[in-house]
């Protein structure tokens, strides 16, 4: 894919508050880790945000970056290729397109950013595969309207190697010449300052509150697919527990170890990664390398995320993840550093999902919903809902250890947004 079309950090950095750059950016030269008040210095992969307070968006952050883009093309290319013909909404990954043409309004750009994917996607040029145009991250009239949409990988390439353009009848050409897409990748969906939140608070934890919240907001695909009936709300959300649990059936591809970035840069000597990145490698790696080779077992998966996990639909396409982390640890077998890794775990999983397009942190003393007291397998019941709010709902009954799906007739949070609640 010609990397010239890509953003750039900065060119993201202008749009979204992101952890893009903190996470790319090597801390500044005459910035010496901080101390940790016994007389030495922070550990950069324990201490995710102290390391990196002090940090340079240079020349090697945007080459580093252009390879970890490289890099996500490649791996959405690899997805297609293994699912063709196998149509499943984990096949939509999140892209930025961007239109810059100076003769269109920010509306007709996105319409021309739409009609160009259209083109570009339907036969004899395109595969014929379906996308989902979103909601807008940025409108500058002068400069640059930036949409989010779900789709596959290849109506970019189609688009370039045939020089797309599409007449919009106001002088506007909006074809390559306005053109800039992206991945929309692992940092850009998280919020900056989100990491050192979290991590602040599971080393110092808030006795006045119980309760550590993570908003998410949905990429268009989630709510396109079920708005059409073409996936249920119940089946989106077991695809997104068997992303965190490795279990994915569609294709090993996809699996949440292979889907980071950070673990391949940090196997592969030719890239010379960053701190924040090794220290997100090692959080997958350190969880995804406490699984029994013989029985297959892994507390963080069996336990935390299929027993203690608890995702409820909410307003408008919201969804309410709680995670159960209370003083019982140690009846789970594991310990305090091994729960918060299972944690962090299930939010570079939410990072790394092609449903979630962006998270934060929000501190709620929400009240968990009640634990089932017995064992069968659970019935899921989530709510299939339009655009417009809360309607009907579905339910799905499950043999495996997924966790309860319950239902919320109300929620007031933000349209669009799910709320991720890690109980402390």
């Amino acid at each position: 894919m010609a990397q010239s079309f890509g953003l750039t950090i900065s060119d993201f950095d202008g749009m979204i508050a992101s952890e893009l750059s903190r996470t790319y950016s090597n801390r500044a030269n005459n910035a010496d880790p901080p101390d940790d008040g016994v007389g030495g210095t922070k550990d950069p992969i324990n201490k995710a945000g102290d390391f990196d307070q002090n940090y340079i968006l240079d020349e090697d952050a945007e080459t580093l970056f252009n390879v970890g883009t490289t890099r996500k093309w490649n791996f959405n290319e690899r997805v297609d290729a293994s699912t063709t013909g196998v149509a499943s909404p984990t096949h939509l990954y999140p892209y930025v397109l961007c239109s810059s043409d100076p003769a269109l309004s920010g509306y007709k750009r996105i319409q021309a950013l739409d009609s160009l994917l259209a083109k570009a996607s339907t036969p004899p040029l395109g595969s014929g595969g379906l996308y989902f145009i979103g909601y807008t991250i940025i409108n500058e009239r002068s400069a640059r309207t930036c949409i989010i949409a779900s789709s596959h990988s290849d109506p970019y390439k189609t688009i370039i190697e045939n020089e797309l353009t599409i007449d919009t009848g106001d002088d506007g050409d909006d074809g390559i010449n306005y053109l800039k897409y992206q991945p929309l990748m692992f940092a850009m969906k998280i919020v900056a300052g989100t990491t050192d939140e979290l991590v602040r608070r599971m080393d110092q934890p808030d006795p006045n509150r119980d309760v550590l919240s993570i908003i998410l907001s949905t990429c268009p695909v989630y709510s396109n697919y079920a708005k059409l009936a073409l996936r249920t709300r119940a089946q989106m959300g077991q695809d997104i527990l068997d992303f965190l649990v490795g279990s994915d059936s569609i294709d090993s591809v996809q699996s949440l170890y292979n889907s980071s970035f950070y673990v391949e840069a940090e196997q592969d000597a030719s890239i010379e990664s960053t701190g924040r990145m090794d220290w997100w490698a090692n959080i997958i790696n350190t969880v995804a390398e406490e699984t029994d080779p013989a029985t297959g077992s892994n507390t963080c998966f069996d336990v935390i995320i299929s027993q203690r996990l608890q995702l409820l639909p909410g307003y408008k396409n919201t969804l309410r993840v709680f995670v159960e982390y209370d003083a019982v640890a140690s009846e789970w077998g594991m310990s305090k550093e091994e729960v918060q890794d299972c944690l962090m775990y299930v939010v570079a999983g939410l990072a790394l999902h092609p449903y979630v397009c962006q998270l934060e942190p929000e501190f709620y003393p929400v009240p968990l919903p009640e634990t089932p007291t017995s064992s069968p397998a659970p019935t899921t019941t989530v709510l299939l809902a339009d655009a417009d709010g809360l309607e009907v709902s579905d339910a799905m009954s499950d043999t495996s250890n997924a966790p309860t799906w319950n239902l919320l007739t109300s929620y007031n949070v933000l349209a669009g947004v799910a709320m991720i609640v890690l109980l402390l």
